[in-house]
């Protein structure tokens, strides 16, 4: 296995020469970084010396972890730049399990607007140790445009990763607190970091970091019901090598003679390993990572493991002597020892969320139907991808594994495999095609036949009710575009949570096509999505809001990935002012979603989803009355005005200031000129924005 922790030395060496360095060296090596492959001047070099900060220069380099190729480049040429003795696997991913930021501001300022003063002394402060910082110097720095909660303590973790957590979904995935604050005082973020370490006795911040992360990805889960013990007197002489299995995140076995017997080539990913000395000495507890075991015997072969617990303590019970086997009593005692038992508290929380996602389709923090609504563009297609694998219990770690999760759970009818299954509702849906109906069939030699089938929503429901014991979800998109009382007929009322299978009210029908008694089971959950442009909450099927919760999903300005300088181009003020401009001419439900702008990171992209998106959706909204457009622009370039042409035939048939509205043609280089936009959110469209 490649050395996962091999960022860790090489992030402090770092650290360690910009301090030392100061500011001016900082900024001469800076610029020598292979940034770019194609030469281009990288963000942080773009708002003068006195903004690159050892902040936004870390964060910056680490959000170049995307791939082997982006690493090989920038890492490189920042290890030859910085004469760095660390070394880095710079091929495989298993040595870069730190948080990878966005690519979109990475920087502790907002358009060179910033203190980077602050950053220097937070930054020096970080490296000697969380008790070198000053509450009220943490507090400003997360005070900062472009900074949150996030991505300084993220920050604090690249820069001392034995000291510092990064506080995010993955660390929340342990259960440590719901939701990531937006702002948290340096005391909160300290009795975190201190709960943390409780939870991983012996672990530096960093393992319990790799420990998050992997959790919250679903790439390596605790298997509780696994359970093996291994002795650190390998070679039965006596001899306590805890030493070795520490350091190398590893345990093993001795010399060839210990294949006969032991099933040590039996552990999985995720099975829990309980190290010991002799028959009453405790070393740690660790999750085994990958197994060598598992062909022919060699004894270079390792079992390596992530470390839950590094501490000893004295067994109250006497343990097997077996140099590797399935731990059995040894685990009731490791449980019975002071040292051991908050590792296995986390165990047991984490193990009894799991069980409740699988076995518990009635939890009450998730309604069993709901519907997402807002404006275009607010993210609710998105969100129901990401809910429906929380529900399932196969939550993703970033976007790119949640989709492709979110494809291996889609509902198959055929085959029977999915959890997930999803449609969209519009005009033509009928109850045959949800429900069931009869449709027709080519037979033999052309004859014309019929046949029964059932429709997505019974299919989904037959498979449930096979597998009661795993949840299931069916997403209905654009539910406000269907006849929902044609759609669903009778079995709107069997949605209802207390009509379900099991529950107080349970309700079934026969189904007028195949006569089959049908009920609803409790496991099945409903999501809804609704665009308010299309149509108020007020105008839905009564049915239909009676039995669903309904959750607003609005524009999301600060959103991490919109930019906040796209040469000089404030996105998140851009987006507030025509949203509040458009809920002043029109209603709040008209709104410009913030999806519009997500990754948008150039004046390139930055115009084509203006010209091909926003302005569209504009034309849409107000029905072409381009003085309103207009209105929510700005007043900029992108509508233009010519006066009335002289009509002088009938000179009394025009009003005496009428104008001629149209949009800018999509060539014309003002779609591209960073001061069109800036007029939208500036005062009065002049100042500042006059200057390109």
């Amino acid at each position: 296995m490649k050395e996962i922790y091999d960022w860790v030395p090489w992030f402090k060496e770092l650290g360690e020469k910009i301090a030392a360095g100061g500011e001016r060296y900082l900024i001469e090596k800076a610029k020598t970084v292979a940034w770019k492959a194609d030469g281009s001047e990288p963000a942080i070099l773009r708002y003068g010396d006195e903004n690159i900060d050892p902040f936004s220069f870390v964060y910056t380099v680490a959000s170049l972890n995307k791939s082997a190729a982006t690493r090989s480049r920038v890492y490189s040429s920042i290890s030859s730049t910085f004469d760095m003795s660390s070394e880095l696997d710079l091929e495989s991913d298993d040595g870069f399990f730190f948080p990878t930021p966005p690519g979109i501001n990475t920087l502790f300022h907002s358009s060179g607007k910033g203190n980077p003063g602050l950053l220097w002394r937070l930054f020096r402060a970080a490296l000697a140790g969380f008790g070198s910082v000053k509450p009220d110097e943490f507090d400003e720095a997360l005070n900062l445009r472009n900074v949150g909660t996030k991505s300084l303590t993220q920050a604090l973790f690249l820069v001392n990763p034995d000291e510092f957590l990064p506080i995010d979904e993955a660390t929340g995935s342990l259960g440590f607190f719901k939701s990531v604050p937006k702002s948290i005082g340096l005391q909160e973020y300290g009795g975190l970091l201190g709960k943390i370490r409780t939870a991983f006795p012996g672990c530096r911040p960093y393992e319990a970091n790799l420990c998050a992360y992997l959790h919250s990805s679903n790439r390596l889960r605790v298997d509780m019901s696994n359970v093996f013990q291994v002795s650190t007197n390998v070679h039965d002489d006596g001899n306590d090598h805890w030493k070795e299995f520490e350091s190398g995140n590893c345990a093993f076995l001795g010399g060839p003679g210990d294949k006969r017997s032991y099933p040590i080539a039996d552990a999985k990913p995720g099975d829990l390993v309980l190290v010991r000395f002799g028959r009453s000495e405790g070393r740690g507890i660790g999750v085994v990572y990958r197994n060598e075991y598992q062909g022919e015997f060699d004894e270079a072969h390792r079992l390596y493991v992530l470390w839950l617990n590094k501490q000893h303590g004295s067994l109250p019970e006497m343990t097997a002597m077996a140099g590797f086997g399935r731990a059995g009593k040894t685990t009731n005692s490791f449980r019975q020892t002071p040292e051991y038992v908050p590792t296995f508290e986390l165990l047991d929380r984490l193990s009894a969320e799991e069980r409740s996602v699988k076995d518990g389709p009635a939890d009450p923090g998730i309604p069993l139907n709901q519907i997402l609504y807002g404006p275009p563009g607010t993210g609710k297609t998105w969100r129901t991808r990401d809910l429906s694998l929380e529900i399932v219990g196969e939550a993703g770690a970033d976007a790119e594994s949640s989709q492709r999760k979110f494809e291996e759970m889609r509902f198959n009818p055929k085959k029977g495999t999915g959890r997930i299954a999803m449609v969209t509702f519009h005009q033509n849906v009928a109850y045959e095609d949800f429900i069931e109906g009869i449709r027709p069939v080519l037979g033999g030699q052309g004859t014309l036949a019929y046949e029964m089938r059932p429709g997505i929503f019974r299919r989904l429901v037959e498979e449930a009710e096979k597998r009661g014991d795993e949840r299931f979800v069916l997403i209905i998109d654009e539910i406000n575009r269907g006849n929902v009382a044609k759609i669903f007929g009778e079995l709107i009322t069997l949605v209802e949570d207390s009509r379900r299978i099991g529950r107080r009210d349970e309700t079934y029908v026969t189904l007028p096509y195949s006569g089959k008694k049908f009920g609803i089971p409790k496991n099945i959950y409903v999501i809804g999505t609704m665009n308010t442009a299309d149509r108020s909450i007020q105008l839905l099927d009564t049915a239909l809001r009676r039995r669903f919760t309904f959750i607003e999903m609005m524009p999301d300005p600060e959103h991490p990935n919109i930019s906040r300088d796209i040469d000089g181009i404030d996105c998140t003020r851009l987006l507030k002012v025509m949203n509040e401009r458009i809920a002043a001419l029109l209603d709040r439900e008209h709104q410009v979603g913030h999806t519009y702008l997500l990754d948008v990171d150039t004046i390139g992209t930055l115009s084509d989803a203006m010209q091909n998106r926003i302005f569209p959706l504009l034309q849409e909204y107000f029905f072409d009355d381009w003085a309103k457009i207009r209105a929510v622009l700005g007043r900029n370039a992108f509508v233009t005005v010519k006066p009335m042409p002289d009509l002088r035939t009938d000179p009394d048939a025009i009003e005496e200031a009428r104008e001629i509205f149209g949009r800018l043609p999509n060539q014309d280089p003002a779609w591209k000129e960073p001061r069109q936009y800036r007029k939208i959110y500036q005062e009065g469209g002049a100042g500042e924005a006059d200057a390109s």
